[in-house]
């Protein structure tokens, strides 16, 4: 037996493609920092999420305190607001021209706020001073995706045999290719004891096909990117208004991933199956620190501008992945199936998140209505990766990570019409792609539409907002010398309802 073309080409694909393959890789790696860094602004109140979360010019909303926390200083009174918040997302997934669907729903509290506000009595000079406090949701990671397609080229047993290639069995990674060794699924090349060959290309010599497997990959996520704000924030005159933000962060979240390939057509030689199933699970927290300042030069203007500073996540990881086999023939002792399970592993490391800056415009048409506009800018190529206790070495990994990414421009517009004590609105926010133009997912921005109607008194406010927000994206299943991967496309609705006692 001897080392196949394709494992060559392989080893090759391999180096070149590892950053791209995001199925369940035990290193941190640059799609961790992004999913981290990257924030949706899944807690906003309904008032906001419909203007698009537009409101970095217009104050008076309990999402300023994530946006531009001089915008609590527009409150003329105390105020307290709950926002519950309804999730559906639907996933579509194509590979080797076969499209899966997959959803995910789920309820939740996206934003609870209350703002304190200090009238000095004044006209002029230091109008009042608002101490502001909000729990909301940054992103939600709940999702549901599946890809599935015959592949009658490769296999992901040859990424675990190019793995392992040139390692002795002592230093395979017990968390992938050292379980496919386990299970018979790959092996040593004979005469050759640190090469190695999968159960597909063993018997390639033989008339049966050496792939066309049923390849299924199913990744379930759920968790959430939660923060506590604690605002100070103040009325110059009615013409400045400066606040900051201090933040806590708690993150959470988990994926399973599970791929299996099965020989549905019985066409493989002796092989039946196997399954591989990796779970991770990271939690951590961060401080953070914000401000910002609106300034009002005319009654109908307003300018905003707002920086949000970098973060600094600690974060624990802790991960154990499982695979399974099948055959079509026992062995000695009877069995015809085989499993290995990993040690359960740990780890604890620091993000570096990036700067944020948003500039915002409002205009307040009369008693009409109000017209927004955001443009923030992300620093994506900032993140980085920090050892926590022990002396391993990200410099390569955020060197990656500045050659993948790049600034990006987020940009969201939005309108309120008023009738009486009803108010219209709608809104759109477009989320640049934060990748490189060489890179494979260098188109993979968002947009969200969203619509909303509010009833407002002296005492009391309720309104409801809905947002749609499209997204795609591109996944490699395992790096392959033909380049194989699933286009994967995202539509997010969500529905929130804000009620507000002004007191």
């Amino acid at each position: 037996m001897k080392l196949t073309d394709m494992n060559k080409k392989n080893i090759l694909f391999t180096l070149a493609f590892v950053v791209l393959f995001s199925s369940g890789a035990l290193a941190q790696n640059e799609e961790d920092a992004l999913r981290y860094s990257q924030l949706f602004d899944a807690g906003l109140t309904a008032r906001s999420l419909s203007m698009g979360g537009a409101f970095g010019a217009l104050g008076a909303d309990m999402s300023e305190m994530s946006i531009n926390p001089a915008g609590i200083a527009v409150y003329r009174r105390s105020v307290f607001s709950i926002t519950p918040t309804y999730l559906y997302d639907n996933t579509h997934g194509t590979y080797l021209g076969k499209r899966m669907y997959d959803s995910d729903s789920h309820f939740s509290l996206g934003n609870i706020g209350l703002v304190y506000t200090y009238n000095t009595g004044q006209d002029n000079g230091w109008v009042n001073f608002n101490f502001g406090f909000s729990s909301q949701k940054r992103t939600d990671f709940y999702k549901n995706m599946t890809i599935s397609a015959v592949n009658d080229h490769s296999s992901m047993l040859d990424y675990f045999a190019d793995n392992a290639d040139g390692k002795t069995l002592d230093m395979l990674d017990n968390y992938e290719e050292g379980l496919a060794y386990d299970t018979w699924l790959i092996d040593t090349v004979a005469g050759n004891p640190n090469q190695y060959e999968t159960v597909l290309s063993q018997y390639g010599d033989l008339p049966n096909s050496t792939y066309g497997e049923l390849q299924r990959r199913q990744v379930l996520t759920y968790g959430s990117n939660a923060e506590t704000n604690f605002n100070f924030s103040a009325n110059y005159g009615y013409k400045f208004y400066v606040g900051g933000t201090f933040t806590i962060r708690s993150l959470s979240y988990s994926r399973t991933m599970k791929h299996s390939e099965d020989d549905v057509n019985n066409e493989i030689y002796d092989f039946n199956y196997f399954d591989y199933i990796y779970y991770l699970n990271t939690n951590g927290s961060a401080y953070a620190f914000s401000m910002g300042a609106i300034f009002r030069p005319v009654p109908m203007l307003r300018l905003g501008a707002a920086f949000h500073f970098p973060t600094v996540y600690r974060l624990h990881d802790s991960y154990s992945s499982t695979m399974e086999s099948g055959f079509d023939t026992p062995d000695d002792q009877g069995y015809s199936t085989y499993t290995s399970k990993s040690p359960d592993g740990y780890y604890d490391y620091k993000l570096n998140t990036p700067f944020r800056f948003i500039g915002s415009v409002g205009l307040q048409i009369k008693k009409l209505g109000v017209v927004s506009l955001d443009y923030e800018y992300i620093d994506y190529p900032g993140m980085k990766f920090r050892n926590w206790g022990d002396t391993y070495d990200f410099s390569s990994t955020n060197e990656i990570i500045r050659n993948a990414y790049k600034g990006t421009s987020n940009i969201k517009g939005g309108a309120e019409v008023r009738f009486g004590s009803v108010f219209l609105r709608g809104g759109v926010a477009y989320y640049g792609s934060p990748y490189r133009s060489t890179e494979l997912n260098k188109n993979a921005s968002s947009v969200s539409y969203s619509t909303g109607i509010g009833y407002k008194t002296r005492m009391f406010s309720i309104d409801f907002g809905y947002a749609y927000l499209t997204h795609t994206e591109n996944y490699v299943l395992y790096p392959n010398p033909d380049g194989d991967y699933a286009s994967t496309w995202t539509g997010r609705h969500r529905v929130s309802g804000t009620i507000s006692f002004n007191f």
